[in-house]
């Protein structure tokens, strides 16, 4: 089957990434355990906190850089699209806000790959583990507003002035 969550990244045309949004997943805890193993080539995001592929593209985008630039601060892209999606730069603070957790029912999986074919045989093994729904891409990430915006401090204010997305992405992008 034919894919059609690529992201386009422009600072990183070489870099292949795919993202699919799973709904009404009822394994998580195996999933999470596939993690700790090394088993899952893919990153498994809690769906509740990323408001949009633009949002995710962004921080995907700065996780790359830092890999470009040898400025990572952790020991692997995946962990460090994680930091770039949070506000701290603490990883462990930044796993619970934006990972899986065992009680996680709507995932966002990116996988990362040098060429489509690489990302293609990720995301089809990944379907295979993953007992959930696969979402049609138009429909928008089952993100929380109110927890969004306590994550990323967005305030009413910020809202009368832009989207959240844009006062989300705006946050991530500045973040030192």
């Amino acid at each position: 089957t034919r894919l059609l969550k690529w992201l386009q990244l422009e600072l990183h045309p070489s870099k292949h990434v795919h993202y699919t949004v799973f709904r009404e997943v009822t394994n998580a805890p195996s999933l999470l355990s596939l993690i700790k193993s090394g088993k899952c080539a893919s990153l498994l995001l809690d769906e509740s906190n990323i408001v949009s592929p633009f949002h995710l593209g962004v921080a995907i985008n700065k996780a790359l850089s830092a890999e470009a630039s040898g400025k990572m601060k952790s020991r692997s892209v995946m962990t460090e699209i994680v930091l770039c999606l949070s506000l701290v730069n603490g990883i462990s603070q930044s796993l619970n806000t934006f990972g899986l957790k065992p009680d996680t029912t709507g995932i966002v999986a990116v996988t990362l790959g040098e060429s489509e074919e690489e990302v293609q045989r990720q995301v089809d093994e990944l379907k295979g583990q993953v007992e959930g729904i696969v979402i049609a891409e138009d429909d928008r990430f089952g993100y929380v507003e109110s927890e969004v915006c306590r994550v990323y401090g967005v305030t009413k204010e910020e809202q009368l002035v832009d989207s959240l997305e844009g006062a989300v992405v705006i946050k991530i992008a500045t973040k030192i």
